[in-house]
């Protein structure tokens, strides 16, 4: 007898008993929890019927949770049935000891897989028998059958069963022990749960609220010229882009913090200024309609056109798959196999409205969607060609995107000419785009989205839309360089050379644009990636295998942390609770890292293509967890350690033995009720510490608390005659640190210090004194010589490695202000004064970088503070070194004396140095003067 298990007791009657009816002339009989043949027989699962058995299954785990037996981490692990549907797996196993031959024909994906193969693990005895595998990707009659006669050995895909257990595997070390350690050391009487994708998810949401919600309003200037009626705009070298792309030359659109910056540009180019055209570039461009839809894509899609979540999508996809209305939703490809090319365009055409007819390209065509190296185990979702009928009206808004969606694919591109044009206007360079529309293509049918950053004077309608859809696009507004293309009918017919002075050159002063909560369209985008923000398509696929979650379960895991109380819905929007903030404010690294654990998926498909043993990536997951519970064990040594003690510390209330709870210490005796907890101002004390407040009653000083500020202090703790701890300071009710020798500049006062930072507890005018020097400046530590340095002699000595806020090091010296400063570091900078021969502003030292991991090296040079400017003057030009003198005198003349010796190639000169227009560094070619010629 064969045997042919569905995931789901719909599927096997609406869809295998027709099929095996047709295809093998059966005729069953309904049973308990089965359809009954003559040769064939249907069974079916409820989902999963068997699990991972939990930690108390375990010998020595039973009881309640302990630090010191964990983390567990089985060579073989438990199973056990899942109560809910015992009934249905006495039916599974008992049709299975009956059949021959066993057809998995649950959902083909890695969860079905895993949910047939449980059932063989707790029945070793079943793997001894024929297993097939029944492959379905759509549950049209024609590609079922299709499926049934070839049908697979289970062999065939077992590196997929490999990959589902050992992701649901990965998910119980990770998440059991990591949830039980976190609880028992900074849960403080909560629980704390944590998954392996579930927690940096979480982290992703919560590094969003936080960066909305300290977003401050900030602006940006450009400067706009309008030149023979078309506007033109500021443009620089786009540094950033040369640098990743290896090309020079690339240009960018202007954006200066400052107003005065940019009011300098309008005051070099109003008319009567001329401008010069420099260069004219005019290519074609084409943009072609959005591929069909991979679940991740049509979830976002749905959310956004619709409000609905993730789940809600999925489920109605998987509706309309077993409604044989879609194929397979459960894809993470946007791909067709090259097979169904001819199949495919027949039905879209069948689809397609009059109007979308008229605008398909031709079926022998190259699609870019049709491509048999980009389908993985299924490929897109598309409709099946089976018609709708009174769908509910959800399932027919996703039925209707996918459709709209698969039938766009094929139509026509949008074609559009764009005339590139700079300008220069004396040393200043604008760049005028135009464009003219040559062939509207799918776009006259499909409406654009609203992108922000992108202005086009004259645009309009379909007709707007000049730029190519971004993959993993958010809501998150990147455009603050706001590039305009002028649309017109006719390119102008203009020459180089050719002149006219400016119509009108404007300053344009615009709010920078405030991030934006996550909803799930942007939330599932991320997770994509995970939480890398990527714009390019290629880059966005090589990334997916490296989400967070697969299509599959990203949904589930949204829903997850909905459930959990992590993460609330606030209209469109998906927002973190204080729950869940605090519970990420515990977590380590490695744990939220969404980075981290979207190797690990990147790992596990892997596995899935037979490139990584599934030994190989088990140990990972195991060294994984074991450094995971190491780092715990330095951080929450005290609490580890708590377990140990035999030693019972007596109630101060009376006197029985207290016991030890995650968060303190309880008295037994209700009629007590003294309880105390171990962690104050976020220090956890030691067993000892708290056996000698609680019997002395008072201990220290203890150092290491933080104060609501965060800065770290020392002090004493006693208990009160209500068993309250408070702290004890030296009589002055202030927070102390460790004394030193030093003086305060501001009142005098011996001053003290802590891990952070040297502060002072005296008195200033009548009031606390409020001097505080931290020992991090601008990302520099300060060494203790340093600091020594400042109060000895008011400064130090030069510091090289100083950031900017922007990742930029500086050169300079600290000492103390004056005035409303005093008290206060400030900056001293070499040649402080030294203006920018180009832009006016000043140059700073900047060292150079050696160059470690993905950092590119950069020389050591005399750099314009700037950012748009880009002005330079290398510290070492043609193998010589300059002098802080010689780089002064070359600013303040444009010229220096004849220099020696400079040496290029075998040939060593002298000559001098001048600084012409643009602020290029060049030799004086009457000054040259060749020393000698050195032969290898």
């Amino acid at each position: 007898m064969i045997l042919l298990v569905a995931e789901k007791p719909s599927v096997a009657n609406q869809h295998y008993r027709p099929m095996l009816e047709r295809l093998e002339g059966e005729k069953f009989t309904q049973g308990d929890g089965c359809l009954i043949g003559k040769n064939h027989c249907i069974t079916w699962c409820v989902g999963h019927l068997i699990t991972l058995a939990p930690l108390d299954a375990y010998p020595g785990f039973e009881g309640g949770w302990r630090l010191s037996n964990l983390p567990l981490l089985p060579e073989k692990f438990r199973l056990m049935e899942i109560e809910s549907t015992k009934k249905q797996l006495n039916v599974v196993r008992q049709m299975m000891e009956q059949a021959d031959v066993l057809v998995n024909g649950a959902d083909a994906g890695r969860e079905g897989n895993l949910i047939f193969d449980l059932v063989l693990d707790y029945t070793p005895a079943f793997k001894q028998k024929t297993i097939k595998r029944l492959w379905v990707n759509s549950y049209v009659a024609k590609d079922l059958d299709k499926a049934w006669k070839n049908l697979e050995d289970a062999t065939q895909r077992l590196n997929l069963s490999y990959a589902a257990r050992l992701r649901q595997r990965a998910d119980w070390m990770v998440g059991l022990n990591a949830t039980r350690a976190y609880t028992l050391t900074a849960g403080r009487g909560k629980m704390i749960s944590v998954g392996r994708v579930q927690t940096p998810t979480l982290n992703l949401i919560v590094e969003r609220d936080t960066i909305v919600e300290q977003f401050k309003e900030l602006f940006y200037y450009s400067v706009v010229g309008t030149w023979k009626n078309y506007q033109a705009q500021y443009v620089v070298e786009d540094k950033e882009s040369g640098a990743k792309t290896g090309n020079t030359g690339n240009l960018k659109v202007a954006v200066f913090e400052k107003e005065a910056a940019a009011n300098a540009v309008v005051t070099r180019c109003n008319p009567p200024t001329e401008a010069t055209i420099a260069k004219i570039d005019t290519q074609q461009k084409k943009q072609f309609p959005q591929k069909p839809f991979d679940l991740t894509e049509l979830q976002k899609e749905g959310n956004k056109r619709f409000k609905y979540s993730a789940q809600q999508v999925l489920d109605c996809a998987q509706n309309l798959y077993e409604k044989k209305l879609l194929t397979y939703p459960r894809t993470d490809s946007q791909y067709l196999p090259d097979t169904m090319q001819q199949e495919a365009y027949a039905l879209a055409q069948r689809l397609a409205t009059p109007e979308q007819k008229n605008i398909m390209r031709d079926v022998g065509e190259n699609f870019v969607f049709i491509n048999s190296s980009k389908v993985t185990d299924h490929f897109a979702i598309i409709p099946t060609g089976e018609v709708p009928n009174d769908l509910p009206e959800m399932e027919q808004k996703i039925y209707d995107l996918a459709k709209e969606r698969f039938v766009q694919a094929w139509l026509k591109p949008y074609v559009w000419d764009e005339m590139e044009v700079l300008l220069n206007a004396e040393k200043d360079i604008f760049r005028l785009k135009l464009k003219r529309n040559e062939d509207l293509g799918f776009r006259a049918l499909v409406k654009e989205e609203k992108k922000k950053g992108k202005k086009k004077k004259g645009d309009s309608g379909a007709e707007a839309g000049a730029e190519s859809d971004k993959a993993n696009a958010t809501d998150d507004a990147k455009g603050d360089s706001d590039e305009i293309t002028n649309l017109v009918e006719a390119f102008p017919e203009w020459a180089v050379g050719e002149h006219a002075p400016f119509d009108s050159v404007e300053l344009q002063k615009k709010k920078k644009s405030k991030p934006k909560y996550y909803t799930e369209a942007t939330l599932l985008a991320a997770m994509k990636t995970a939480g890398k923000q990527i714009e390019n398509e290629e880059l966005a696929e090589a990334m997916k295998d490296r989400g967070l979650g697969t299509p599959a379960t990203q949904a589930g895991i949204i829903e997850t942390l909905k459930k959990r109380g992590f993460i609330e819905a606030q209209k469109n929007y998906l927002v973190s609770t204080p729950r869940g903030r605090e519970v990420i404010s515990l977590m380590d690294e490695k744990v939220k890292s969404p980075e981290m654990t979207g190797e690990w998926e990147y790992k596990l498909s892997q596995v899935e293509k037979g490139t990584l043993t599934p030994v190989e990536f088990r140990d990972g997951i195991v060294e994984y967890v074991k450094q995971l519970f190491a780092d715990l064990h330095a951080r929450y040594g005290c609490q580890f350690e708590r377990e140990t003690v035999t030693e019972a510390i007596p109630c101060p209330k009376c006197g029985s033995a207290l016991e030890v709870a995650p968060w303190g210490y309880v008295c037994p005796k209700a009629e007590c009720g003294f309880k105390i907890g171990h962690t104050l101002a976020g220090k956890m004390l030691s067993h000892s510490e708290m056996k000698t407040l609680l019997a002395e009653g008072h201990v220290g000083p203890i150092a290491g608390f933080k104060s609501k500020k965060g800065t770290e202090f020392a002090a004493k703790l006693s208990i009160d005659k209500d068993f309250n701890i408070q702290f004890e300071f030296e009589s002055d009710g202030k927070f102390h640190g460790q004394k030193t020798e030093y003086k305060c500049p501001l009142c005098g006062a011996a001053l003290e210090e802590n891990k952070n930072a040297i502060f002072c507890t005296g008195t200033h005018e009548g009031a606390d004194c409020k001097f505080t020097l931290f020992k991090t400046i601008a990302g520099h530590t300060l060494t203790a010589s340093e600091i020594n340095e400042l109060f000895t002699n008011g400064r130090t000595p030069l510091i090289q490695d100083f950031k900017s806020k922007k990742g930029t090091e500086f050169a300079a010296s600290l000492k103390w202000g004056e005035g409303a400063d005093k008290g206060r570091t400030t900056f001293e900078f070499l040649h402080r004064n030294l203006p920018c021969p180009v832009c006016g502003d000043q140059l700073r030292f900047r060292t150079g970088t050696s160059g470690q991991g993905t950092n590119e090296a950069t020389h050591a040079a005399y750099v314009c503070m700037n950012p748009q400017c880009g002005f330079g003057i290398p510290q070492v030009f043609y193998q010589r070194k300059f002098t802080d003198e010689e780089v002064e005198g070359l600013l303040k003349n444009k010229l220096t004396p004849v220099l020696e010796p400079f040496k290029k190639n075998d040939i060593i000169f002298r000559a001098a140095l001048e600084i012409r227009d643009g602020g290029k560094l060049a030799f004086n070619k009457l000054t040259v003067e060749v020393i000698e010629t050195s032969s290898k």
